[in-house]
């Protein structure tokens, strides 16, 4: 079995939502939403064969918005929403799975 999943995707654009391209959202999405949630269903029968957990790292821009952020943002939506859905579903199995929300490196 696996013990633990450590998801931590996260590539970002900057682009006011007019301006920003759909291949733009497309991309972002791939990577830091969709990854996440391939990644995690390839691993998932040995996580709850172990009892293991699953952490997945998101941003605080997963629970509200910054202006030029929204590519971002959508997928860190995304990727709360799966882990909050995971969880519930997992309980049942002994499953942990841990959303961490890391707030801006950058201003601290």
């Amino acid at each position: 079995g696996l013990w633990g999943l450590v998801n931590n995707a996260g590539v970002s654009t900057f682009g006011e939502v007019e301006f920003a391209s759909l291949d733009n959202y497309k991309n972002v999405a791939e990577i830091n939403l969709w990854g996440t949630v391939r990644v995690t269903k390839a691993f998932l029968p040995l996580i709850r064969r172990a009892k293991g957990r699953v952490v997945n790292i998101t941003s605080m821009l997963g629970r509200m918005v910054s202006p030029s952020r929204s590519c971002y943002c959508i997928s860190k939506f995304g990727v709360a929403a799966f882990s909050d859905c995971l969880r519930q579903e997992m309980y049942r199995w002994g499953v942990r799975v841990i959303l961490i929300e890391p707030s801006n490196f950058m201003a601290a």
